[in-house]
């Protein structure tokens, strides 16, 4: 394959497996003056602000998957996805199109893992940006948003999350320079540190991301020890490959270490009971106040209630008066109508007196009297 990155500006490939916190880490990169691109996937319930996914690149990769006959979402078990010749040259005019020549660029989409080989042979002078994340906390959140695939196989969750991990780290230890690393928590924490460390380490030129761009509230974690524990002697190649991956990046996770504080089975499962103990204690408290916020609510809406048929009440009284004035208007211009025919008619009858007194004698020798009386100049 030829280089198709042709920008002078760095290109930033960000991945992980799914519900790992790739939507953060690119937000943050955005924030810090980074082009994700313009047509991003939106707003949906498992991410409130959005996946930060560039759609041509998210496109790209679900068409290659459906025609290699795997799930367009990446349920695959394998490392990597051999992309047929065809779609070469769709995938250099998508580096084209979304290239900047002002600022670093980047695209995000957990399908990437599956396609790392292919975008480093097209892209030799890519940076690439893994996060990852405790592989209960993944299953608990994938298990949390539904998808249909793990309801009759559960386990396909931590298979899934091994498989990306693993062609994460292979990768990771094969281009280390070119690569960064980092445990979700980590970049929760400090997320202005984990930024400008990857300006430091991949040489990108990026400013620090807003203060608020990162909101904890949403991101909801499983840090329970009892689900290490769980991992650890169920799951022990699992657990293996998250404890290599922290020890590739110097992370501690505290799960972990109150892991070890249990080892014994009575003690992770005697804290196991003490945790759904408490947990009835809290969502007993939380029924409570809703029973107190009920009650309250109920008082409120019977006062409402009172207050509705008080404004119907009022209604029907100023409908009455309406009516009663709506009444009185009509007797008015009745009146007014009688009024009107009886000028009329007293009027027709004087004009008619008039007419016959002009026809009169009298008024023919009155009107000659005046004529004589204006020739004689009589003034009297």
């Amino acid at each position: 394959m030829q280089d198709s990155g042709n920008s002078k500006q760095p290109v930033l490939i960000i991945a992980g497996m799914h519900r790992s916190g790739t939507s953060l880490t690119a937000s943050l990169l955005q924030s810090a003056g980074v082009d994700v691109g313009q047509r991003l996937l939106g707003v949906n319930p498992g991410n409130a602000k959005g996946h930060f996914e560039n759609l041509d690149f998210l496109n790209f990769h679900q068409a290659v998957l459906r025609s290699t006959g795997i799930s367009e979402a990446g349920w695959t078990l394998k490392h990597s996805i051999d992309v047929p010749e065809y779609y070469i040259d769709a995938a250099k005019l998508l580096i084209q199109k979304n290239a900047s020549s002002t600022q670093p660029w980047a695209w995000k989409d957990p399908r990437t893992v599956l396609f790392l080989n292919f975008w480093n042979n097209l892209i030799p002078n890519a940076k690439f940006i893994f996060v990852y994340r405790s592989p209960w906390e993944v299953a608990d959140s994938l298990y949390r948003r539904g998808d249909e695939i793990f309801h009759h196989n559960p386990n396909f969750a931590l298979d899934l999350w091994m498989s990306y991990n693993q062609a994460i780290l292979a990768f990771y230890q094969q281009f280390p320079d070119k690569c960064v690393l980092a445990h979700l928590d980590a970049i929760a924490s400090d997320t202005t540190a984990f930024v400008e460390s990857i300006g430091q380490q991949l040489g990108v030129s990026i400013t620090s991301p807003e203060k608020d761009i990162y909101d904890p509230s949403l991101l909801n974690s499983e840090s329970s020890s009892q689900r290490a524990t769980l991992i650890q002697r169920y799951f022990p190649d699992v657990y293996a490959l998250y404890q290599q991956l922290n020890c590739t990046v110097n992370f501690c996770d505290h799960a972990i270490l109150v892991n070890q504080e249990l080892a014994s089975p009575t003690a992770w499962l005697l804290k196991d009971w003490l945790d759904v103990r408490v947990l009835e204690a809290k969502l007993n408290h939380e029924v409570s106040c809703f029973r107190d916020h009920l009650s309250s609510s109920q008082v409120q809406l019977a006062r409402l209630e009172q207050e509705k048929q008080q404004i119907e009440q009022e209604k029907q009284q100023v409908d009455q008066e309406k009516q009663q004035l709506q009444a009185e208007f009509c007797s008015l211009l009745e009146s007014k109508n009688q009024l009107q025919e009886q000028f009329q008619a007293q009027l027709k009858h004087c004009q008619a007196e008039v007419a016959a007194m002009k026809t009169s004698k009298f008024w023919q020798l009155r009107s000659q009297w005046f004529k004589l009386k204006s020739l004689l100049r009589i003034k009297k």
